[in-house]
Protein backbone atom coordinates (compact mmCIF):
# COMPACT_ATOMS: atom_id res chain seq x y z
CA UNK A 1 0.00 0.00 0.00
CA UNK A 2 1.52 3.07 -1.28
CA UNK A 3 1.42 6.35 1.10
CA UNK A 4 0.49 9.47 -0.47
CA UNK A 5 3.56 11.84 0.42
CA UNK A 6 1.56 14.60 1.00
CA UNK A 7 -0.23 13.01 3.90
CA UNK A 8 3.11 12.77 5.60
CA UNK A 9 2.84 17.18 5.59
CA UNK A 10 4.54 17.86 2.75
CA UNK A 11 5.02 16.99 -0.37
CA UNK A 12 8.48 14.83 -0.60
CA UNK A 13 11.75 16.47 -1.40
CA UNK A 14 13.48 14.38 -3.97
CA UNK A 15 12.62 10.93 -5.57
CA UNK A 16 13.60 8.72 -2.02
CA UNK A 17 10.58 6.96 -0.27
CA UNK A 18 9.97 8.30 3.12
CA UNK A 19 8.67 6.92 5.75
CA UNK A 20 7.29 7.90 9.63
CA UNK A 21 9.89 6.46 12.35
CA UNK A 22 8.96 6.64 16.37
CA UNK A 23 11.56 7.96 18.46
CA UNK A 24 12.79 8.39 21.88
CA UNK A 25 15.01 10.74 23.12
CA UNK A 26 16.06 12.39 26.26
CA UNK A 27 13.90 15.57 27.40
CA UNK A 28 17.08 17.65 27.45
CA UNK A 29 17.99 16.35 23.66
CA UNK A 30 14.65 17.63 22.45
CA UNK A 31 14.83 20.42 23.97
CA UNK A 32 18.29 21.49 22.77
CA UNK A 33 16.90 20.18 19.28
CA UNK A 34 13.62 22.46 19.55
CA UNK A 35 15.72 25.36 20.30
CA UNK A 36 18.21 24.70 17.46
CA UNK A 37 14.77 23.73 14.90
CA UNK A 38 13.48 27.75 15.94
CA UNK A 39 16.54 29.28 14.98
CA UNK A 40 16.86 27.99 12.08
CA UNK A 41 12.57 28.04 10.81
CA UNK A 42 13.81 32.47 12.09
CA UNK A 43 15.54 32.02 8.73
CA UNK A 44 13.69 29.05 6.96
CA UNK A 45 9.82 28.52 7.75
CA UNK A 46 10.34 25.15 6.28
CA UNK A 47 12.69 23.40 8.34
CA UNK A 48 11.17 20.92 10.87
CA UNK A 49 12.32 17.91 13.25
CA UNK A 50 12.51 15.94 10.10
CA UNK A 51 14.97 18.33 8.36
CA UNK A 52 16.76 18.36 11.54
CA UNK A 53 17.23 14.51 11.81
CA UNK A 54 17.99 13.57 8.35
CA UNK A 55 20.69 16.19 8.52
CA UNK A 56 22.07 14.62 11.58
CA UNK A 57 21.60 10.82 10.56
CA UNK A 58 23.10 11.60 6.74
CA UNK A 59 26.40 13.21 8.84
CA UNK A 60 26.43 10.64 11.28
CA UNK A 61 26.18 7.74 8.65
CA UNK A 62 29.43 9.49 6.74
CA UNK A 63 31.19 9.58 9.41
CA UNK A 64 30.51 5.77 10.16
CA UNK A 65 31.57 5.36 6.45
CA UNK A 66 28.32 3.91 5.76
CA UNK A 67 27.24 6.58 3.11
CA UNK A 68 29.15 7.46 0.42
CA UNK A 69 27.42 10.38 -1.35
CA UNK A 70 27.12 13.88 -0.48
CA UNK A 71 23.63 14.38 -1.55
CA UNK A 72 22.42 11.03 0.60
CA UNK A 73 20.32 9.96 -2.33
CA UNK A 74 20.54 6.04 -1.83
CA UNK A 75 24.08 5.59 -2.79
CA UNK A 76 24.87 3.85 0.61
CA UNK A 77 27.98 1.68 1.34
CA UNK A 78 27.32 -1.67 2.38
CA UNK A 79 29.00 -2.23 6.05
CA UNK A 80 30.96 -5.65 6.28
Amino acid sequence: MKTDPKSLGRPKKSKDRRIGINCYIAGSLLDAMDEYVAERQRKNKGYSRSDFFNEALEKHMRDLGLLQDEAGDGDEKKPG
